[in-house]
């Protein structure tokens, strides 16, 4: 009889959560709803970029820049949440 050698069983090593990346991920997940509402709001308008206020565009991007923080400062829990939030807005394309 013949033994097999013995195979130690794969271990798969997760990296450790960059805070660079979470941020980045974050704003990401963030920024498509926000991108995708203000890009539909000018085409149903029938408007130009120029007719967004400046309050919508400071809150276009403060709000992806403070998901971000969020994430990179809570990590995954928060990646999580904007990914099934995002998933559940059903966006048209």
């Amino acid at each position: 009889m013949s033994k097999e050698p013995f195979q130690e069983p794969e271990t798969v090593v997760e990296s450790p959560d960059s805070p660079v990346r979470n941020f980045l991920i974050g704003v990401l997940l963030s920024g498509i709803p926000i991108f995708a509402y203000l890009s539909l709001s000018v085409d149903m308008t029938y408007g130009s970029w120029a007719a967004v206020g400046t309050a919508q565009w400071v809150g276009a991007i403060a709000l992806p820049l403070v998901c971000g923080i969020l994430s990179a400062t809570f990590g995954k829990k928060v990646v999580q949440v904007l990914d099934s939030l995002l998933t559940s807005v059903q966006l048209p394309f």
